[in-house]
């Protein structure tokens, strides 16, 4: 504990390099947001959306055998069927193909794919309208094409948010309080991103990362300055230092963030619509950047120099920003781009952090939250590993 006040203490006495830390991460997104502005859509566009539903059973055929069943006019079922009703008002912007199973659908050529078995309809219809189904039936897949990332996860956030609507005016109707007016489908979580919204997340996601690079030129500074010598000598275990290190890392990050998007919400007037996603990347990104700081700090000590974190923050950091999309999507230069910036801390963050901010559950966010905590587990023992014995300092 003693350490890591320490750690604090010698951070708020360089206030230069504090204030620095915290407040690029705005000045950028500021700048970059007024300079791109025109390159982002005010307006949500479907045009560029194609889906393809493979359905078991066709709408006609399932209203044949409805109607014989239900004292309900076509019509009424028709403002009920699914998924036909989710693309209905709609049919002008998105495009939508049909095909029966013994079709050859070519998946690639669409951003989304819908697979419904036969009868599907038939039971959301029964239970929707508070009648018993008693025959085993599998739910419908969702097949997203990961070239068409961004439109295709617009379908999802679709979908999603339209079958648990479904899934609510069954329960009413289980309760015989059928709304009238299901047929109004509200999409939810497809709203576009403004410039300052989507460099908000992008900064964000890229300027922490030179925190790790900063702690670890303070902790050579320290070594150089005898003072991690005294700290040896005062009987402090490698790993205690690494996890002070680890910690003030964080600390930092963290207040990166509040500042980034506490003055992103006030002047640029972004939303965040699920807090508790939110809050819970923005945990796992801070615990992945104090774990590259830690790696860093002990490949410095165990080379005995400083030049990693140069390397690091004037290069790696540069190409992390570029693959995950911090400086523009990545999407848009190549799928190949996109998909390898996936798997990069900072552009699965940047994803994250949009769909946290459009409204997406934790559970929908849970590989990202998985992915970085693993992540940042693996670095901190590599780094514990590679520290070497007292440091590197001689007896």
């Amino acid at each position: 504990m003693s350490i890591f006040q320490k750690e604090l203490k010698q951070l708020v006495n360089d206030k230069g390099a504090l204030l620095s830390t915290l407040l690029l991460p705005f000045v950028s997104t500021m700048i970059l947001g007024f300079a791109l502005t025109n390159s982002f859509s005010s307006e949500v566009s479907f045009e560029e959306v194609s889906i393809a539903v493979v359905e078991g059973s066709t709408l006609e055929d399932d209203l044949q055998v409805a109607s014989e069943r239900f004292s309900i006019s076509e019509d009424e079922l028709l403002r009920l069927a699914i998924p036909d009703t989710l693309f209905a008002y709609m049919d002008s912007e998105i495009g939508v193909d049909y095909y029966s199973p013994d079709d050859d659908v070519v998946y690639k050529d669409y951003t989304a794919v819908i697979e419904m078995p036969k009868g599907y309809r038939l039971m959301l219809w029964h239970e929707q309208l508070g009648e018993e189904w008693s025959e085993d039936m599998e739910s419908f897949q969702l097949f997203l094409n990961q070239e068409q990332r961004q439109h295709a996860m617009m379908v999802q956030m679709m979908t999603d948010s339209y079958m648990e609507q479904v899934y609510a005016h069954t329960e009413l109707a289980e309760n015989e309080e059928i709304a009238a007016d299901f047929g109004n489908v509200v999409v939810q979580g497809n709203s576009p991103l403004t410039s300052f919204e989507y460099y908000t997340y992008g900064m964000g996601v890229l300027y922490v990362f030179f925190t790790a690079g900063l702690m670890a030129n303070f902790a050579f500074t320290e070594k150089k300055g005898k003072i991690y010598g005294r700290l040896v000598l005062a009987n402090i275990q490698p790993v205690n230092y690494l996890l002070a290190k680890f910690s003030t890392s964080c600390v930092i990050v963290f207040l990166q963030l509040v500042v980034l998007f506490g003055l992103s919400m006030l002047i640029f007037q972004i939303t965040i619509t699920n807090w508790l996603s939110f809050i819970a990347i923005a945990v796992v990104l801070c615990l992945t950047v104090g774990s590259v700081a830690s790696l860093l700090v002990a490949i410095q000590f165990r080379a005995n120099t400083e030049k990693v974190a140069n390397v690091f923050m004037l290069l790696v950091v540069s190409i992390l920003g570029f693959l995950g999309g911090s400086f523009f999507p990545s999407s848009n230069l190549s799928p190949l781009l996109n998909e390898i910036g996936q798997f990069t801390p900072n552009g699965l963050a940047l994803q994250a952090f949009i769909q946290a901010g459009q409204g997406e559950s934790i559970a929908h966010l849970s590989h990202s939250l998985i992915y970085l905590t693993s992540l940042s587990f693996v670095l901190f023992v590599f780094a514990w590993v590679v520290f070497p014995n007292k440091g590197g300092i001689e007896s």
